[in-house]
């Protein structure tokens, strides 16, 4: 048994130790092209090695018998010619497009246009040159669109073509193309042709694409490549009885070939006929999770349709779509159908939906922002989600970031005004509060909107106010961002209220503050914006006052030296302003203006203005009633 055992772990080492010879036996020999590995045949000798004589370590050798030791350490004198192997590679490539055209004629013909494409595409190429050599190119490619419009070179062509051609090539072109109109959409480099023909071609053109289109909408919709110029074709170039064609074929089959004028809208397919109602949701549905799946969210049309369709569905339905769209908040925001859709997600979501919606925006707060309609969007967060923590971790958080941008943007400060003045009618028109009313009794939403709006309003006030602090110019820059840093200071509080107090004390009474309006400047107190915001600010001194804190006046007051106020007299707004400060604040700080203006009296005499005229009346009060 001993012996047996000897003899089997012998026979094992010495099958080992073969092994390893067959794989150092293998080697590469490298060709100009390729790799060939060259096998040995396998070892006839299966005799058990005696262990006490060792192998010598293999020693690879190359395809000549060589050791590799020898011909790595061996300097070659022969260098690769480099410009021959490019020309023996282009020449293969051309082989292989000759090939695949299977036509030599055909293939002449398009080493050819694309010769004289490089003259047509050059900058220095003139219109009369231009116009000949796309003449050129259509008397040699007629009759051969619908084969070569397909490839990647010559599609480029063809382009370039379309973009220069004169009316009459480019009509004999399209009417060439038109029956491949919808599978062109479809591939990769044809569909480029399509978005010329659309850019450079004729109303009339423009209006056989669209209706080559017909019966194809959620086809294209779908599909990838197709999808961008479905999008462009309905945004820029269909007119209304169009849209209406594109959107019908959502509702079901029967749409794709008759149309019916009469249906507008979803609503319109089972307004007469309420049995129709099941089967048309459920064609829309199919359509629509058939388009989401794919993850195609950036489309107008689409978010019409999810509009129209939210409109009209069941509960569990359209929870079924919040689940498919909450990931895709940041693209449907863009539009105004989108952020509708948007919306609605944000009302009829569970709390889990509408925390991935928070996600979602995360790395899009400041673009969500500044949308033209995707503003509301936040505004409804606002409004709607409990836990206020993670939105001041997520929305204010990223906001912080870019106060100023969002502040300066028309819809930006819209959100700011939300945060601090929520709903107020001095700042949001009755349409857009009536419609976020509606989401007021939503089913997923618990705590109290007032308590939800003082917690945000805790977490924005105070960087609101340092922002103010460390930029009073920026923010009193135009009349529209004076009236958001108004409502900012009327909210705010402490030492951060008191800083951004003497902020933007310092900045107007400063000897070069100025304001650009238009073309030209005027001086910050002249200025019809600012001065309406700091004739408010200091209005609101009477509300400071009665809640015993530190207003602006008393901030202000101490900066107007009689420098500043010989130069303030001047102006009649400033004057007013003046007279303002008289008229609400504290009995102290009155007496302390008119005495730094007693010695001015004689000056504001001399004054015509209305504000100087009754600024005169109050200081010479004052000195009768002393």
């Amino acid at each position: 048994m001993k012996r047996k055992a000897r003899n089997l772990s012998a026979e094992n080492d010495s099958g080992s130790e073969n092994t390893n010879v067959k794989k150092n036996q293998i080697e590469e020999v490298r060709d100009d092209e390729k790799k060939k590995k060259v096998k040995f045949e396998k070892s006839l000798n299966k005799k058990p090695a005696d262990k006490s004589v060792k192998k010598p370590f293999p020693i690879k050798k190359d395809s000549k018998g060589k050791s590799s030791k020898a011909t790595k350490h061996k300097t070659t004198t022969e260098k690769t010619d480099w410009l021959k192997l490019r020309k023996e590679k282009r020449e293969l490539r051309k082989t292989r497009k000759a090939k695949k055209l299977n036509d030599d004629k055909l293939y002449k013909l398009v080493i050819q246009a694309k010769q004289i494409n490089e003259k047509l595409r050059r900058s220095d190429c003139t219109e009369q040159d231009r116009i000949e050599l796309t003449r050129k190119l259509h008397n040699c490619l007629g009759g051969l669109y619908g084969k070569i419009i397909f490839t990647h070179d010559m599609s480029r062509v063809v382009q370039c073509m379309i973009k220069h051609c004169e009316d009459d090539v480019r009509r004999a072109i399209f009417h060439e193309i038109k029956p491949s109109i919808v599978e062109m959409s479809q591939t990769k480099y044809a569909k480029s042709c399509v978005r010329a023909i659309l850019k450079h071609g004729s109303q009339e053109i423009r209006n056989e694409v669209v209706s080559a289109f017909h019966g194809h909408v959620v086809k294209l919709m779908s599909h990838t490549v197709s999808a961008p110029i479905i999008e462009i074709v309905y945004s820029t170039w269909c007119k209304d009885h169009d849209k209406i064609c594109f959107k019908q074929e959502f509702y079901g089959d029967m749409y794709k070939q008759a149309k019916d004028k009469t249906v507008k809208t979803l609503s319109d397919v089972f307004k007469t006929a309420k049995d129709m109602k099941s089967a048309t949701l459920s064609a829309v549905k199919a359509n629509l999770v058939r388009i989401l799946n794919k993850g195609l969210v950036h489309s107008t049309l689409l978010h019409t349709i999810l509009w129209e369709y939210f409109g009209a569905c069941s509960a569990a339905d359209r929870s079924e779509l919040i689940a498919m769209l909450r990931d895709s908040v940041v693209a449907l925001s863009r539009t105004k159908m989108g952020a509708k859709v948007a919306v609605q997600c944000i009302w009829h979501g569970n709390n889990k939906d509408r925390k991935i919606i928070l996600k979602a925006l995360k790395e899009s707060v400041k673009s969500v922002c500044t949308s033209e309609h995707g503003y509301v969007t936040l505004l409804a967060l606002f409004d709607s989600i409990d836990d206020t923590v993670i939105v001041k971790k997520i929305i204010l958080a990223e906001m912080q970031k870019e106060l100023l941008d969002i502040a300066l943007n028309e819809h930006g400060r819209h959100v700011i005004l939300y945060l601090v003045a929520r709903r107020d009618s001095h700042y949001f028109s009755p349409n857009v509060v009536e419609y976020l009313r509606q989401g007021d009794c939503n089913s997923t939403s618990k705590k109290s909107a007032d308590v939800r709006e003082r917690e945000l309003l805790e977490a924005i006030s105070d960087p609101l106010l340092h922002a103010v602090t460390t930029d009073a110019a920026m923010w009193l820059s135009n009349s529209a961002i004076a009236m958001v840093t108004l409502a900012i200071l009327k909210v705010g509080s402490g030492e951060k209220l008191n800083a951004a107090f003497k902020s933007i004390a310092k900045f107007i009474s400063g000897a070069d503050s100025k304001i650009k309006q238009g073309d030209t400047e005027c001086n910050a107190v002249e200025h019809p914006g600012l001065h309406m915001m700091l004739k408010k600010l200091i209005q609101n001194d009477q509300e400071l006052l009665k809640r015993g804190v530190s207003t602006f006046g008393e901030t202000l007051i101490p900066q107007l030296t009689t420098g500043v106020l010989e130069k303030w007299i001047r102006f009649n707004r400033a004057c007013f302003l003046l007279v303002f400060l008289t008229e609400n604040e504290s009995k102290k700080m009155v007496s302390t203006l008119l005495a730094k203006l007693k010695p001015l009296v004689k000056k504001l005499k001399s004054k015509k203005s209305p504000g100087a005229l009754i600024l005169l009346e109050k200081a010479k009060q004052k000195a009768y009633k002393s």
